[in-house]
């Protein structure tokens, strides 16, 4: 019986590692109606959590006509007043592992993508943040029309946007009067554990599995 306990209990341990794994944000599904173009400008929108939650993944929809750059710059910077603070850049990268897949919908300029990547592990605190999102590296700054697609209104801050074209983009920002589709995945408290972690626990289970059918016979 004893042995049967332990055995629950790593199993127990085992999932709740797994169950860490989710969703950490959600600002909403697209509602293929708008979208604010991301290749000459920065676009950026806040989210807010509520306890200590660890990043690992972002995903987000577009709508264009072929204008995808190969790569999405991203930013994760913390909050100044309401604006995205670009002097406190929290996590930062130029993502070309993108998937970046059609999802067949098709509005009158451009058709729908989803978008997801993954990055190095972000422990964020509770509090607000800014994602900010170009489509390629910044040093393109043409319009491609390549848009982040919006979704409805939430009750949060809409999105904000700076011209690439134009010095002061990072510390000059404007309200666009969107809401944007995207959420973000991760874990809470400790964050999810990586793969080669969840390896290494699956073989310690095995190892103790084998050592109380060694002691039972």
């Amino acid at each position: 019986m004893k042995n049967k306990l332990t055995l629950a209990a790593m199993f127990l341990f085992l999932l709740g590692a797994l169950a860490h794994a989710g969703t950490i944000y959600d600002n909403g599904p697209p509602n293929q109606q708008n979208g604010n173009e991301m290749t000459e400008w920065v676009q950026t929108e806040d989210f807010t959590l509520t306890t200590a939650q660890t990043l690992t993944d972002i995903h987000f929809w577009d709508v264009d006509s072929g204008g995808y750059q190969g790569s999405i710059t991203w930013w994760v910077v913390g909050d100044l007043n309401g604006m995205p603070d670009f002097n406190n850049i929290l996590g930062t990268g130029n993502a070309t592992n993108v998937t970046h897949n059609a999802t067949g919908n098709c509005l009158f300029f451009g058709c729908e993508f989803e978008n997801s990547w993954d990055i190095n592990a972000l422990n964020l605190a509770p509090g607000t943040y800014h994602l900010a999102l170009h489509n390629g590296p910044t040093t393109f700054d043409q319009r491609s029309e390549f848009y982040w697609e919006t979704t409805n209104p939430n009750g949060t801050t809409t999105g904000l946007e700076c011209d690439l074209q134009f010095g002061a983009c990072f510390n000059s920002f404007f309200n666009n009067g969107q809401e944007h589709a995207f959420f973000l995945t991760g874990g809470g408290g400790g964050g999810v554990p990586e793969p080669a972690s969840l390896a290494l626990l699956g073989t310690g289970l095995l190892g103790i599995v084998s050592r109380l059918r060694r002691r039972r016979s």
